[in-house]
Formats: structure tokens, C-alpha cells, sequence
């Protein structure tokens, strides 16, 4: 089955001395790339990797580059190369560490002017309050049921609602793709992974994960009167017949017009709070008709296990909230707008 993992695996093989310089383990190097290219800035991964973060791993107080501690300081170091501003926007995971919620530095610790770049003037204040490990409150068992209830539409067991818990927003998708799609995790990587599509005959037979074997065949096509094609499955020699909707050809070929950092930044200006990067949707701790200032955080998006904050870069009145906690977006998206 390793040949169709290739498209998934790192694309560095073999020994890179650059390692001793940006110090990133192999998950954390492969999965920045993959963000930078998302992101639109490969072309500058040479000057973050070789110059800037080194220079941020010493001003953290040579933190362990491990996790979580190897996207703290990628993320900050990308963040500071692609934004212009050192230590500008900082996200909560920065500040955590900072204030030591994932533990005591354990060399040194950082600058005070780092921690007035991230935190501002009154940092000294925000530190002496808000430091340490803080205590996790227990949460409302009846009310997360009821949320995931909510957001799959049906009642859930009681293994959906710990996996719920686990991932909250992840889980309801699953949900709602198995029971859109079946149970199709139980499919090889011959069939998941195959490029190309698949062809009339193709058969395909294996074990599930509990041992039962399962045959899938693929039979006879055709088309309906909408255009639309209705193929004949043969799952374990039932007929199951899929359909599969023919989108508009002409409008699949129009590109969506991309929308740069610059554009993105005069648009937050003017009240039209937009994505900065491809992800999804964490939080959102503001409501419509809330009076917010600049600085403020409006909405919190989660890339590559991090977390990023999309601040007010004006004082306004939240109008209208385009977004959900768990939405996908991707750079440029529309999120908040906001009145002036």
C-alpha cells in the first residue's frame, strides 16, 4: 500500500545540514512548507528559516522545538517575515508561552521588550496577573450534547459526544460525511487514494477493520436527462445505484480573483474583516452589535495546529458575522464587517 502514500510524504529526503540552523524536526519542517506554499510565501522560506528564526528561538529563551514548542516559533518567526512587523498579532499559543503556561523556559527568559511587543505597555501588569498554569473548569456535559446535536440535527450516542469533545470541530463534519457517504473509512488506499478515476469493470476486494471481507465493482454508466451520470455500484453483489451531478462546466473554469495581504489590510481598515490565511474557523468571541476597539480580537482561525487571531485594525460596531466556529475558510474569505 506505500506507493499510494507517495503524494503525501515529506518532500526532503536524506540529510539537510540547514537542520543545525533552523533546528525544526521533520513533521514541523514538512507541515511549514505545506503553509507556506498555502499561504503564498515559499519564496520566502530561505530568509525564515536561516535567518529569522533562528533569531526568534534565541529571543524565546532557546525554547524546545518540539510540540508545541516548533510551531510557536515557526508561526512566529512566518509571521513576522510575511507581516513586515516583528512580534505583530500575536497568537494566544505565543502568548501562552510567554506566560508560561506550557511550562517554565528553561534557559532564559525572553527580552522585556519582547513581552511589550506582544503584549503592550501594560505587560508587566498582564504577567504578574495572568502567568502560571491555569486551572481547566469542568465542562457542561448536557450543553455540549446538546451543541453537537445541534450541529449534526439528529441525537448522539454517547462515543459521538466523547469524540465531540475531543475534537469539536472536527467530529460533526465526520458525522455528517459518514452518514452522507457510509462508513468509508473502511476502504484501502487503493481506493481512496487512486488518481485518475476509475473505469467500468474495475474491481476492487478487501478486509474491513474487523475482518469481513467486501468487494466493490464498478458497473454499467449512464446518463440521465439533466446530464447528470447514474453509475451502478456492485457492493458485496448488491446493485447500488450512485449519482453523480454534473456541475456547470463554464462556471467551474472561472478562477476566483485572489486577493493579496495589502488588499486584505486596506479591506480591515474600512470595516471588511477578511481571512489572512487558509484554515478554519476556531472561535469567535465578539457578537453582532458588540462595540469593539482596535487591537481587539474578532475572530480566531486554526491552521497546521495553531492558532492564529484576526484583530480590529479600527474601533466599530460588529454589523454582521459572515462565519461560524468550524467554518473552512480560505485566504481572503469574508469573515466579520464591521461599521465605522
Amino acid at each position: 500500500e506505500r506507493p499510494y502514500y507517495r503524494d503525501f510524504e515529506s518532500q526532503f529526503f536524506g540529510f539537510d545540514p540547514t537542520v543545525q540552523t533552523h533546528k525544526l524536526p521533520g513533521g514541523a519542517t514538512g507541515s511549514s512548507f505545506e503553509q507556506a506554499q498555502k499561504g503564498g510565501f515559499l519564496d520566502r522560506m530561505p530568509e525564515i528559516l536561516q535567518n529569522e528564526l533562528p533569531r526568534v528561538q534565541v529571543e524565546l529563551g532557546n525554547f524546545w522545538s518540539v510540540t508545541p514548542g516548533s510551531q510557536i516559533l515557526w508561526t512566529t518567526a512566518a509571521n513576522n517575515i510575511v507581516k513586515g512587523v516583528r512580534y505583530k498579532d500575536a497568537s494566544d499559543d505565543l502568548k501562552n508561552l510567554l506566560l508560561e503556561r506550557y511550562g517554565k523556559f528553561p534557559f532564559y527568559k525572553p527580552a522585556p521588550e519582547i513581552y511589550e511587543a506582544v503584549f503592550g505597555k501594560d505587560w508587566k501588569k498582564i504577567v504578574r496577573n495572568e502567568a502560571g498554569y491555569q486551572k481547566i473548569e469542568d465542562v457542561d456535559l448536557d450543553i455540549e450534547k446538546r451543541l453537537l446535536e445541534h450541529a449534526i440535527g439528529r441525537k448522539a450516542t454517547a462515543d459521538e459526544l466523547v469524540l465531540y469533545l475531543q475534537h469539536p470541530h472536527d467530529a460533526a463534519g465526520f458525522f455528517k460525511f459518514e452518514e452522507k457517504f457510509g462508513k468509508t473509512w473502511v476502504l484501502p488506499p487503493k481506493v481512496w487514494l487512486k488518481r485518475g478515476g476509475f473505469s467500468i469493470g474495475d474491481r476492487f476486494e478487501f478486509p474491513d477493520a474487523y475482518g469481513k471481507h467486501h468487494s466493490i465493482e464498478i458497473g454499467p454508466l449512464r446518463r440521465t436527462k439533466d446530464g447528470s451520470f447514474m453509475t451502478i455500484l456492485g457492493v458485496d453483489y448488491h446493485p447500488e445505484p450512485i449519482l453523480t451531478v454534473v456541475e456547470d462546466e463554464a462556471r467551474d473554469k472561472v478562477k476566483p480573483k485572489t486577493i493579496t495581504a495589502k488588499e486584505i489590510e486596506a479591506l480591515a481598515l474600512a470595516g471588511d474583516i477578511r481571512a489572512t490565511l487558509k484554515g478554519a474557523v476556531n472561535s469567535i468571541p465578539v457578537a453582532v452589535g458588540e462595540t469593539v476597539s482596535e487591537g481587539d480580537t474578532l475572530v480566531v482561525l486554526e491552521a497546521m495546529k495553531m492558532l492564529t487571531n484576526i484583530t480590529a485594525e479600527i474601533s466599530g460596531e460588529i454589523s454582521e458575522i459572515l462565519v461560524s466556529p468550524g467554518s473552512s475558510v480560505d485566504i481572503g474569505d469574508k469573515l466579520i464587517m464591521m461599521e465605522i
